[in-house]
């Protein structure tokens, strides 16, 4: 990918949550807020030296950072050193262009990453991004966006539990068992595995001891923390008339461990009692998704989501796809692009507690969700789909999609991981399916699915890309003086 086709596609995007483009005119402070914006939301792309789109069209926003050199150099400077905590997962490049006089001229481009941290200027301001514009935020949202980030532990705070009254005992001796802990005192046992704090005979129980071992965490913790179950005939919810539900919504509740376990007993119900369907010279249940991959993701939501967020995870069974909800948007520098990758506990110790049991969900070797992507593929099933923060804010929403593959979604979507949009044209070269009409259909058909987005009206400016997908993190393979833990260009 050349410096051209780089360009056109800047171009092309509009400004939204991960992008934006100014002058190089403007002050640099201003470009500061953007760094910390983007760091603390979902980390994104700043282009100095391109017009905004909403003052000029095409060519014509080209205007080059030699509007203003200086404010460039002004502007790395308070990046180095206005910033706290520091800044450590950015990186830069320039990108030859010719400006609106027909002179050479450059594009300057900052690319930074969503960061574990919550950040700030010196001076005290803290931003967020929030569509196109960059929001100052305050000390309660701060402290919610520390929670969010994992930089809180709320599993660490004290409970103001100090009897072991609240407890399932049952459960706890099974623990103790497991990691070879009979014999040992119930308090110094739970103090040793930061499950409870406290000296000389006192003890108090962390709020992750109560959510692993207390008969109802949320009672006890006053909060919301159990699985909320509603199953749909059909694949949608009913607003209107009788409501289609296959059951009356539940809430399942008591210690995490046994929240996975009844979840999942509910799901192999459903596999169960599903209506088989004739296939070929045998018949086969019409609900199709792996138990393994809704044990990874039930068992992931349990573990990752923002207990300080007042809901419970809320799993919807449909005809055609499981959803799972869980409070709380992904935990540090986790993104829907990284999230086979990268790992990152929000609640450590609610992890570490689960795998140590000997009847544990979780395996914790990292490998959780790029199995459940394989799983699914095993089966012939669209791969797994985390919707984007700009879709779901406040939540980690997942489908499980009950549908066998179309053959043609590979190809289609492995492009999209490369490319990020795609146009009817450029399908049907890939897929060599040569009707347009037929490869509108499916187009449209992924659409309705969830699986892609449509943006534009207009035929010729109409594409495809996953949902709420923005320019993929590592799209750009420019070199440069780039700062980076490991090297390369970041996002």
């Amino acid at each position: 990918m050349d410096d051209k086709d780089i360009v056109k596609i800047f171009l092309d995007t509009q400004e939204w949550s991960t992008f934006e483009c100014k002058r190089a005119a403007i002050e640099p402070a201003k470009l500061l807020e953007t760094a910390v914006a983007f760091a603390n939301t979902e980390g994104g792309y700043t282009v100095v030296g391109l017009e905004d789109p909403s003052k000029a069209g095409g060519n014509k926003r080209l205007l080059g950072i030699s509007e203003n050199l200086d404010n460039i150099s002004e502007f790395l400077k308070l990046l180095e050193k206005e910033i706290e905590p520091p800044l450590i997962l950015w990186g830069k490049f320039e990108l030859d262009i010719t400006n609106v006089n027909g002179q050479p001229d450059k594009l300057f481009v900052v690319s930074v990453k969503k960061s574990n941290d919550v950040h700030s200027l010196k001076r005290g301001d803290t931003f967020v991004r929030k569509g196109r514009q960059n929001v100052k935020i305050g000390s309660t949202e701060i402290m919610r966006l520390k929670y969010e980030k994992g930089a809180i532990k709320f599993e660490s705070e004290k409970s103001s539990i100090t009897s072991l009254e609240e407890l399932d005992m049952s459960l706890l001796n099974l623990y103790k068992k497991d990691t070879f802990g009979e014999g040992l005192d119930d308090w110094q046992f739970l103090k040793d595995n930061g499950l409870a704090v406290g000296q000389s005979g006192k003890f108090e129980l962390t709020k992750a001891g109560v959510l692993l071992f207390g008969k109802n965490p949320s009672v006890v913790l006053k909060n919301k923390c159990g699985i909320k179950i509603s199953h749909y005939y059909g694949t949608k919810p009913s607003h209107t008339g009788k409501p289609n539900f296959v059951t009356r919504p539940f809430t399942v509740e008591g210690p995490l461990l046994k929240q996975i376990e009844q979840a999942i007993e509910y799901f192999r119900n459903i596999v169960k009692n599903s209506p088989p369907k004739l296939s070929g010279a045998s018949f086969n249940p019409t609900f199709l998704v792996p138990e393994w991959a809704f044990q990874e993701a039930i068992t992931n939501a349990v573990i990752h989501r923002n207990y300080f967020v007042q809901d419970d995870i809320q799993v919807r069974f449909f005809d055609d796809r499981v959803e799972i909800e869980s409070p709380g948007t992904y935990p540090g520098h986790i993104t829907v692009e990284n999230i086979r990758t990268e790992r990152f506990a929000r609640n450590p110790l609610i992890l570490r507690t689960l795998n140590r049991f000997q009847i544990a969900p979780n395996l914790d070797i990292g490998e959780g969700v790029d199995r459940m992507f394989k799983v699914m593929k095993e089966q012939n099933l669209y791969e797994p789909l985390f919707f984007p923060p700009t879709i779901r804010p406040n939540s980690v929403l997942l489908f499980l999609l009950n549908i066998q593959k179309v053959e043609y979604w590979d190809t289609v979507g492995k492009y999209l991981d490369k490319n990020y949009r795609i146009t009817n044209k450029v399908a049907r070269e890939i897929t060599s399916v040569h009707d347009i009409l037929k490869m509108s259909r499916l187009l449209h058909n992924w659409v309705e699915k969830g699986l892609l987005e449509k943006i534009g009206k207009a035929k010729k400016d109409c594409y495809y890309r996953k949902p709420g997908q923005e320019i993929p993190k590592g799209l750009f393979s420019k070199g440069g003086d780039n700062k980076t833990e490991k090297g390369g260009l970041l996002p």
